[in-house]
């Protein structure tokens, strides 16, 4: 991706026309509501190859890719309403294993700010600054992809062999957003169930782009040995990473941030928000006390790149979801990163941006770890009365009958609640409506697209770019399409 679908000023004029149509992805000049999407070709090598990582179905069956969990029309999570409604977690590959929990998003964890740096989520630690002392970073529900783990965990050295120009370029792309990656969903038997890495090695080499690409991006051949395949491996989770870290994947084009853009003075009440919208946005950030969790930056909800989320773990007391199939034991989030039991039943709090997008009205959205709530209005509601409200006689209720028999069942787990920002907050059912519509704008106003039908084609240096001068030194590889297609297939 170029320089300015990262959000990075262009040193070099010559180029700003070529990117004039996407410019608005991260600077907010195409801030509208049908802003044009990034070709493959505004991407930069290492992205193009991560987002074609992350669509291609590089599984058991050849039928499911980080996608499928991952949609964008429902701002990176699971795509499948009745799935939503019912088990919630997503079956595999093999159309019989399934996980325990909700797919997270993959948006609005780590993005580059205007001057090329990482922003956003940082490395697992296990005593952030806050109200006191507490676990912050980290990605997945229970922060086990810590950000550190394939360097000083596994002992890969992603840039071995290679010039040292590749580690100033890519250095930033490791990180949690990495280790995400590297978990791996490719060989996870609950998910696309590859038996190895080697044999995902395999599978990129037979695309039409996983040569071409991995040698323009890494400068050197992709040959899937035992010997180097963890090192590709983990250059593969780099490549993903930059792309989720990428303009393409975090668009900050909701209503919020297009009405933030036009407002007069910059600051709430927004002149673009209804008046209930903006009463919603009053409300987070006084009595509903949401911003206790949900906000990046202490701004009041005014900073361009607010991701509404602190990255903290806390038990705000969800039920146990009994309709996961094999109806698995609460799950533990935190403590099993941790192992210490004040960790018990502690998940990471989520972005609420793109909280309310999907594809059509009537599609179902699963929320928290276990999608045991199936509207914004039931977990706000929850939020508004968990504590205040009998405990249900009945464990296998739903949020739908809970809230219409006025109880709430027992927590998944009963241990370390967050009692200072859940239960008795007070509201008023128009409170609670208002606070949905806030949440609502939230809500991106474009999509990720596919990459389309890959055609080779000549080095272009200047897809190297990352906010780093040497990149533009970079010599272009020797690449020989024909050599290429005679040997896709040879392992």
């Amino acid at each position: 991706m170029s320089k300015i679908l990262n959000g990075i000023m262009l040193k070099k004029k010559k180029k700003i026309q070529h990117y004039s149509a996407v410019i608005g992805l991260m600077f907010g000049v195409g801030f509208l509501p049908n802003a044009a999407n990034a070709s493959d070709q505004d991407l930069t090598y290492l992205e193009e190859m991560g987002k074609r990582l992350f669509f291609e179905k590089i599984s058991l069956s050849r039928n499911m890719s980080c996608s499928t969990c991952h949609t964008a029309g429902t701002g990176g999570t699971n795509g499948d309403s009745d799935t939503n409604l019912g088990q919630v977690a997503v079956t595999g590959s093999d159309g019989v294993m399934v996980g325990n929990l909700k797919p997270p998003t993959n948006k609005y964890a780590q993005f580059l700010n205007e001057v090329g740096d990482p922003e956003g989520l940082k490395l697992f630690d296990v005593a952030c600054p806050g109200f006191a002392p507490a676990p912050c970073g980290g990605a997945f529900w229970n922060g086990r992809a810590e950000g550190d783990l394939i360097e000083t965990v596994h002992n890969i050295d992603v840039f071995a062999g290679l010039n040292s120009k590749y580690e100033s370029m890519y250095k930033k792309y490791l990180g949690p957003v990495a280790d995400q990656a590297h978990a791996s969903p490719f060989i996870n038997p609950l998910e696309q169930a590859k038996d190895d890495k080697f044999k995902v090695c395999t599978q990129v080499r037979g695309t039409t782009w996983g040569r071409q690409l991995y040698q323009y991006a890494w400068g050197e051949h992709l040959y899937c040995s035992y010997r180097q395949v963890d090192e590709i491996f983990a250059r593969f989770a780099v490549a993903l990473s930059a792309w989720q870290m990428s303009s393409d994947n975090n668009r900050f084009d909701s209503k919020r941030d297009i009405a933030l853009k036009h407002d007069e003075d910059g600051l709430f009440d927004l002149d673009g928000f209804t008046e209930q919208e903006n009463d919603g946005h009053d409300l987070f950030y006084g009595q509903a006390r949401c911003f206790f969790c949900h906000q990046s930056g202490n701004d009041q909800g005014v900073g361009k790149f607010e991701r509404y989320t602190n990255d903290f773990y806390f038990n705000i007391g969800v039920p146990r979801n009994h309709e996961i199939p094999n109806d698995p034991e609460p799950d533990l989030g935190l403590f099993a990163t941790t192992s210490q039991n004040n960790h018990r039943g502690e998940h990471k709090v989520p972005t609420l941006r793109n909280v309310d997008k999907r594809p059509y009205p009537s599609f179902v959205k699963a929320y928290t770890h276990n999608g045991w709530f199936k509207s914004l209005e039931q977990i706000v509601h929850f939020y508004n009365t968990a504590t205040v409200k009998a405990t249900c006689s009945n464990e296998y209720i739903t949020a739908e009958q809970a809230i219409a028999e006025n109880c709430w069942p027992a927590p998944e787990v009963n241990e370390n609640l967050a009692g200072f920002a859940v239960g008795n907050l007070r509201l008023s059912a128009d409170d609670e409506a208002a606070l949905v519509a806030y949440l609502k704008t939230l809500t991106d106003t474009t999509s990720v697209e596919p990459p389309s039908v890959y055609l080779p084609y000549t080095y272009d240096k200047s897809r190297l770019d990352h906010n780093d001068e040497e990149s533009y030194e970079q010599e272009a590889p020797i690449y020989n399409y024909r050599e290429s297609i005679r040997s896709r297939y040879m392992r």
